[in-house]
């Protein structure tokens, strides 16, 4: 490897090598690319949107990498040429012969040219044609997908591709909208268990000014559940720079994040865009966040955060969890239920194991702590969620900007108040059973936003969630300090601090603060344990901070959009 704590790579669409006509002029071009960023293997496309290469001009630009001592795969993108009328991307249409057809040869010859492939993240189907309908018929739309994209992967992907190739390496790329993966028929059960490998997308991009709504800390998140769905097999990360033009801080955010989650692999997209003059920005950008994170990113041990479950197939408070990660939380999520844990942190979608509720009341009962969010309360109000915490969805709402905290849900210790009023829905819950830690203050009245209930050997907390989930960032510092308390697990290390400050700790007292925010900001670094000092990973400076009882805390100062990393020593 180029690099001494992951391999890249660079990706390159059929389209892209297709306009290659003079190699000269071209390696000319490419070398922009050679004098910023390392490159170790290059993944050549043979098909895109009804585009095919000719195999002879494909062998022409293995040679032409191979040359340069770079590995050399094959990728493929299973879209469909656009069609007047139609908005967004194609999918192949799976219920046309012609399509599968056309898939079928195209994996067949790529198999034949390359001992390793790669699906780009379009390995889904957004067709409704009317053969698509008839097909079908009374199943929902997502039952249908998910039932045909398994057919595909078996007979026209994995079934062609061993046949020709039987040591070929077969890899998908999930996309980063994995809330909604089965309704257009991305298989994250299935797919994984017939592909050699899976791979991530980490795009984040601008989070506002897209028609997505990610925040910057899905690119770390996304990356820590795929490594759950298949442990090791999590080939690496893949970015651009599309949407960053805005902030070019939002690309380096993608490079930062996906490599704090410690992957094998990073790859660019894409060949052109790299070496294009309107896009040429992001490549030593790209360079410098390989080069500065590589320089500590072999200190930091095995990722680790409060354990989250997100089953397959499942949606509910779309992408909560990296609104959370936003707050300084770090956070590790498994498609199974993490049984056995200490805390456990479970948003709405967690509704979609129908037995949830039995697994929380077992937690509990063997001394775990488990967090659930309003918006589960609302979906399990109806289904027994009373036989663990006498609490119920109203349907109510309040705008709130003034909090009350306590300790004990007795007495209130602090008031605080938010930069702006706060939308949030309002749980009705029984005195006595029930302890408000955190809540909002109305019109004399109070709203719970943070409440706990004794449970077995475990406690039960139930966090409240406003109805914009941007509005998390608003939450005073003081009741954030709150959350993060209630869902910090064993690790040593916590932040105090506002929004937009993300912490990512691992198993080896090592860890990274990095600031999300525009402007500088000192945070504190609070570290159980008397006497402790931290170490700077990049400098090597030893920092000293201020003991208080069993603790010891540091104050931090971050620039915009820049991190520290740390060991504890």
């Amino acid at each position: 490897m180029n690099y001494n704590n992951f391999a890249t790579a660079l990706y390159a669409p059929v389209g892209n090598l297709t306009a290659i006509k003079d190699l000269n002029e071209f390696e000319n071009r490419f070398s922009f690319i050679e004098k910023h960023v390392r490159i170790d293997k290059i993944y050549l496309e043979t098909y895109r949107s009804g585009e095919l290469i000719e195999r002879e001009n494909m062998e022409r630009m293995i040679a032409f990498f191979k040359n340069k001592g770079m590995k050399v795969s094959g990728g493929i993108t299973t879209t469909d040429r656009g069609h007047e009328h139609t908005f967004g991307f194609t999918s192949l249409c799976y219920t046309n012969q012609e399509h599968r057809d056309r898939l079928k040869a195209a994996i067949e010859m790529t198999a034949s040219l390359f001992d390793e492939i790669i699906l780009d993240d379009f390995y889904f189907t957004n067709c409704k044609c009317n053969s698509c309908i008839k097909a079908k018929g009374d199943k929902s739309w997502s039952e249908f997908r998910l039932q045909l994209m398994k057919e595909v992967s078996d007979n026209l992907v994995m079934g062609p591709a061993k046949r020709v190739n039987p040591k070929v390496n077969m890899i998908v790329k999930f996309p980063n909208w994995y809330e909604c993966f089965q309704e257009t028929g991305y298989h994250l059960e299935y797919e994984p268990t017939v592909f050699d490998m899976i791979y991530t997308g980490t795009e984040t991009r601008d989070p506002l000014y897209t028609q997505q709504h990610l925040p910057s800390y899905l690119s770390y998140f996304i990356m820590r559940y795929f490594e759950n769905v298949k442990p090791g097999k999590n080939g690496g990360g893949w970015f651009d720079p599309f949407e960053c033009r805005g902030n070019l801080n939002y690309y380096v955010e993608q490079a930062n994040l996906t490599l704090f989650s410690k992957p094998k692999e990073v790859t660019l997209f894409c060949l052109s865009a790299l070496m294009d003059k309107r896009w040429s920005i992001f490549t030593p950008l790209a360079g410098y966040a390989l080069d500065e994170v590589d320089e500590f990113l072999g200190e930091l041990g095995n990722p680790t955060g409060v354990s989250c479950y997100i089953p397959y197939h499942s949606t509910g408070e779309e992408y909560l969890h990296n609104y959370v990660g936003m707050l300084g939380i770090p956070l590790e999520p498994y498609p199974e239920y993490p049984q056995g844990h200490s805390k456990i942190f479970l948003t709405q979608s967690a509704a979609k194991n129908p037995q949830v509720i039995d697994k929380i009341e077992e937690s509990l009962r063997n001394g775990g702590d488990v967090i659930i969010t309003s918006g589960l309360v609302k979906a399990l109000t109806d289904k027994g969620l009373g036989q663990l915490a006498n609490i119920r969805w109203s349907g109510n709402k309040a705008q709130v900007n003034r909090y009350g905290m306590s300790r004990t849900g007795l007495n209130l210790d602090a008031v605080a108040v938010s930069d702006k009023a706060i939308l949030l829905p309002w749980m009705n819950y029984s005195n006595n059973d029930v302890w408000p830690l955190a809540e909002g203050l109305v019109s004399d009245n109070n709203i719970p936003v943070l409440i706990a209930v004794n449970y077995g050997k475990g406690h039960l907390f139930i966090l409240t969630i406003p109805d914009d989930q941007g509005d998390l960032y608003h939450y005073p510092r003081e009741v954030l300090n709150l959350i993060r308390k209630t869902l910090k697990g064993n690790c040593p290390v916590s932040i105090d601090a506002n929004a937009k400050i993300g912490l990512f700790t691992y198993d080896n007292d090592t860890f990274v603060v990095e600031s999300f925010l525009p402007y500088p900001e000192d945070i504190k670094v609070v570290i159980d344990r008397q006497n402790a000092k931290l170490v700077d990973l990049v400098t090597g400076l030893e920092i000293e901070g201020l003991t208080s009882e069993d603790t010891t805390t540091f104050k931090v100062n971050l620039q915009q959009a820049t991190y520290k990393a740390f060991r504890i020593k």
